[in-house]
């Protein structure tokens, strides 16, 4: 029965909703400042609708409790192409992210402490190991059944007067039951208990039982027995006796509260027990405002209401944790924010039943989402915001950001939020801005920007950007500052020399996607570091092939060292992972048609750029590397970083394009045809969908493809060998 028992149970549930939080799993970074629906994946360190709202609770809890946010380190998500700013759900915590390296079995592993109490107790040999394999019990009502709790026991034990004898009885039985939590074998074990006489011996026997009755799940039995412990002399049975009285009424409560998944079902929850249990922890907590069990009982208590569905008082249960975590400020910060989201934010059916401006304000910017046409969800109105004035009352700095926020996101109207933030953004941005701050002063640049004022946007990003922001928010107003350079085709000014635009995969996202040529070159003679050169040259040498500069591939090359450097470089979402190995592709390949190397294809092309030949091998070494959907052949979407047109002039190359074009040049050799047909045919498999460019070709097309090879190319490798076409 240890303080740990709460943060087992605030995680058990975990649901998900496409309004309020979604998945983790496969996230790529999506850099658009201002979207209005959620993307939990790509969370901004301001307080916006589309963040996941666990964000904005970790956002406005780092204001209210003065806990810092932090960034994971791991490099998986820099594997995924994401620097800090936008960032996944998972990649910030209040607290420091324990590595996989610190949340291994030595952790779960018995103190120095309780080994030598085993020892001291006499503890029976064959008893003595399960302290090292103790069974973690998470989930259920064993996971007090642990070592820290086995440790309270025997100390207590310990400093006892019983005799030796009974000390050692007792120690067994409470190893006996850390081995395991099956009712049969726990009533089924001989715990020797009756050799116990001594009336203290009897106190702690009796507690024993009272534990092997709960554990098993016999909750009468373990009511009876703690309502007689909770007036015993000794005064750690006496407390733990009370707070053990409630946790078996609460187990008592929700035993058909749940469905065999896990899910819960709170109309099947016992409301009469859960009253009850309601009672004895609160008695417990005014018998012991600072016991032992006082945050695990409180912890409880919010289960409760959670499970009789009372949302005003779950919502006054977090408020008043929100107030004491501002004064004791706790390492469960994140584990209550799950609780928050998973208890009442993704399932609360009225807001009138939130009254806290932190609570409430996280659910106005959830409301404010951009919806899909068919969600059901009520529209949230500004009759509704503005009736909650009272509410905050105490934080009217805020309510002016969130009437900001609805003009901004849901009215689309950047004159009205220009206004709403006047009063609250007049001076100079505060040289470290909470949150909130930060948040009245982004939105202000956005609504600049959407309002036509983009300069002005502009000198506000760069008088935010001082050193004095935290990592995540200079890292956004980085973005912010980069994305408005570019869309006012002002990109020089990001390679600059003193440019404030530092972070690394910013300026590679605007290399490898607006950069014309001349600025490309500037970067691999002057680049920030041999990342950025290399990304530079690979685009470069890419962009020159792909959009027909043959003229400028065959000098350009001469940049590229002998050797490449096979160091990967991130190049989109689906392509992790490229080097400047590429481009000395020798052209071999398996399919009986034969290319020169790169550079001498090149140099083909640049002699003859309708050379058969030279196409069919400019398709094949797109083939062979998998180039036909890569990233630097199309634009990011319009609202993210890159999204603007390339300055990279050229037209672009297309594999099927140079295969009609070869099948329709009547003076194109027979093979070079033949190829061509086979590999026009081949775009379509095995799904019939175009999987070398955007065409929509007829399937009757296909077929006279497929049966002009299969008649004029028969002689050929690949009219003999192509089957089928689709």
């Amino acid at each position: 029965m240890d303080r740990s028992y709460l943060a087992g149970m605030i995680g058990v549930l975990a649901f998900s909703s496409s309004v309020f939080a979604c998945s983790d799993d496969s996230c790529y970074p999506g850099w658009n400042l201002k979207r209005d629906m959620l993307d939990t994946c790509n969370n901004i360190p301001f307080l916006s609708p589309a963040n996941d709202s666990r964000i904005n609770l970790k956002l406005f809890w780092s204001d209210h409790t003065n806990a810092s946010l932090h960034s994971d380190s791991d490099t998986y998500y820099a594997d995924q192409g994401y620097a800090l700013v936008p960032f996944p759900n998972d990649r910030v915590s209040l607290n420091p992210v324990v590595s996989a390296t610190e949340n291994t079995e030595e952790n779960k592993q018995p103190n120095e402490t309780l080994v030598q109490l085993v020892k001291d107790l006499g503890v029976s040999n064959d008893l003595q190991s399960v302290i090292s394999q103790a069974t973690d019990w998470s989930g259920s009502r064993c996971i007090s059944n642990n070592l820290v709790s086995t440790e309270q026991f025997l100390q207590q034990l310990h400093t006892s007067s019983m005799s030796k004898n009974e000390k050692q009885v007792l120690a067994d039985t409470r190893l006996q039951i850390l081995q395991n939590c099956n009712p049969e074998l726990l009533q089924q074990a001989d715990w020797r208990l009756s050799d116990v006489t001594s009336d203290e011996g009897k106190i702690f026997a009796d507690y024993l039982n009272g534990s092997i009755a709960f554990y098993s799940g016999d909750f009468a039995t373990a009511s009876q027995i703690y309502a007689r412990l909770s007036q015993a002399t000794q005064p750690w049975i006496k407390e733990t006796a009370q707070y053990m009285a409630g946790r078996t009424l609460l187990n008592a409560a929700q035993q058909h509260a749940f469905d065999e998944m896990g899910y819960p079902s709170n109309e099947n929850a016992d409301k009469t027990q859960l009253a009850a249990a309601k009672s004895a922890f609160q008695a417990y907590l005014n018998a012991y405002p600072s016991g032992r069990y006082q945050h695990s009982a409180t912890g409880l208590l919010r289960r409760i209401d959670w499970l009789a569905g009372d949302e005003t008082a779950l919502a006054n249960d977090y408020a008043q944790q929100m107030k004491l975590a501002s004064i004791n400020h706790a390492t469960e910060d994140d584990a209550l924010i799950q609780e928050i989201d998973n208890k009442l934010l993704m399932s609360l059916a009225d807001m009138n039943h939130i009254h806290d401006p932190i609570l409430l304000a996280s659910v106005d910017l959830m409301q404010m989402r951009h919806r899909y046409d068919d969600d059901a969800q009520p529209v949230f109105t500004l009759a509704q915001l503005e009736a909650q004035a009272s509410d905050f009352a105490e934080q009217p700095v805020l309510f002016r950001y969130l009437k900001a926020a609805y003009a901004f996101y849901v009215d689309k109207d950047a004159s009205q939020t220009l206004k709403l933030l006047q009063e609250d953004t007049q001076g100079l941005p505060p040289e470290h801005p909470d949150y909130l701050q930060f948040s009245l002063y982004s939105l202000k640049g956005f609504a600049l920007e959407n309002a036509g004022e983009s300069e002005k946007a502009a000198a506000l990003w760069q008088t935010m950007l001082k050193p004095t922001l935290n990592p995540l928010q200079h890292q956004q107003v980085e973005l912010a500052l980069a994305m408005n350079y570019e869309r006012n085709q002002k990109i020089k000014e990001v390679f600059a020399a003193h440019s404030p635009i530092q972070t690394s995969m910013i300026r590679q996202i605007l290399l490898r996607n607006i950069a014309s040529a001349d600025l490309l070159r500037q970067q691999i003679k002057k680049p920030l570091s041999s990342q950025e050169r290399d990304v530079a040259l690979f685009t470069l040498l890419y962009k020159d092939l792909y959009l027909g500069q043959y003229d400028a591939y065959l000098q350009d090359i001469a940049l590229l060292p002998e050797t490449p450097d096979t160091k990967p470089l991130y190049m989109g979402y689906a392509y992790p992972e490229q080097t400047l190995a590429l481009f000395r592709w020798s052209g071999e390949n398996t399919q009986e048609y034969q290319c020169p190397a790169l550079t001498t294809l090149v140099q083909s092309l640049k002699n003859n750029p309708n050379e058969p030949k030279a196409l069919n091998c400019l398709g094949d070494f797109v083939l062979r590397n998998g180039l036909d959907d890569f990233p630097l052949n199309e634009q990011p979407d319009e609202n993210e970083l890159g999204g603007t047109p390339s300055l990279f002039t050229g037209k672009p190359f297309s594999r099927l394009s140079a295969y009609q074009q070869i099948i329709a040049d009547k003076s194109a050799p027979h093979t070079e045809q033949a190829y061509a047909l086979f590999r026009a045919i081949n775009c379509f498999a095995r799904s019939g969908i175009n999987n070398c460019d955007a065409q929509d070709i007829p399937i009757e097309q296909r077929k006279q493809w497929f049966l002009s090879l299969k008649s004029r190319y028969i002689d050929t490798p690949w009219g003999q060998s192509q089957k089928y076409y689709w």
